[in-house]
């Protein structure tokens, strides 16, 4: 149905906003300039993307069950549904795919239109004074650019911090096991450099795991910009001290 409009209701701020996106008042109706479609921007946009489609594009990790980490405060766990629209469980903030950028890039509603035409290369027209700019345009270029990056980047962090949750696990293990294989085992095997150096790394190796998974976004990403390595060389440790154990083991039998 079309939006009624009386001039009533309609007072110079609107007038001059309706004039300056080319849309104008006839008969009642909101109709673009030289079109007969009675859509405006905002909702041939809603028309072609969900919240969804439009955060996904953005970096947004969803599940399966449509449930995110919302990315407008410090979510440890999912809290955002999204589909057609999101809403945040936690904070309350919610809305369609044009809220959803114009929240995460600090646009206006139609600063935000824009972009998402722009960046998804939709297939709508846009005339008058609001059009995109060549400075618009570079500008729009270079934040795709640097979210591109943005997301490298966090994908990398994921993919090392599931690595990491793994070997420390792994590490861990291999320790508690060595502690059971060497009872009973000679003194030399025992009280060897190898497993000092495997119980020496345990108490690190848990506090590292207490932070992949159960720290905050700071704390894991503090680690994995100056510990990363550390991480890595401990847990490498432990599983190079087990084997050269039990190859001595082997010697002595």
């Amino acid at each position: 149905m079309p939006l009624l409009v009386t001039r009533a209701f309609m007072n110079k701020k609107d007038k001059a906003f309706l004039s300056n996106t080319h849309i104008y008042y006839s008969k009642g109706f909101l109709r673009r300039k030289g079109e007969n479609c009675i859509l405006n921007i905002f909702s041939e946009v809603k028309e072609y993307l969900t919240a969804r489609q439009v955060a996904e594009n953005y970096g947004l990790q969803v599940r399966r069950n449509g449930l995110a980490c919302c990315p407008f405060h410090d979510d440890k766990h999912p809290s955002m549904k999204i589909d057609k629209n999101y809403h945040c469980f936690a904070c309350g903030v919610g809305g369609d795919a044009i809220d959803y950028v114009s929240r995460m890039f600090g646009l206006s509603q139609y600063e935000a239109a824009l972009k998402i035409v722009e960046d998804f290369r939709l297939p709508i027209e846009v005339k008058g004074n609001k059009e995109l700019s060549e400075q618009d345009r570079a500008r729009i270029r270079r934040e795709r650019t640097e979210r591109e990056r943005l997301i490298h980047i966090r994908e990398r962090f994921d993919r090392w911090c599931n690595h990491s949750i793994e070997s420390l696990r792994d590490g861990l293990l291999l320790i508690e096991q060595m502690g059971i294989f060497l009872n009973g085992k000679p003194p030399d095997i025992i009280f060897s450099e190898d497993y000092a150096r495997m119980l020496h790394a345990e108490p690190i190796m848990n506090y590292w795991l207490d932070i992949l998974c159960m720290g905050s976004t700071e704390d894991k990403q503090e680690l994995f910009m100056k510990g990363r390595k550390e991480v890595e060389e401990v847990a490498e440790r432990v599983r190079i001290g087990r084997e050269r154990i039990m190859e001595r083991n082997r010697g002595s039998a």
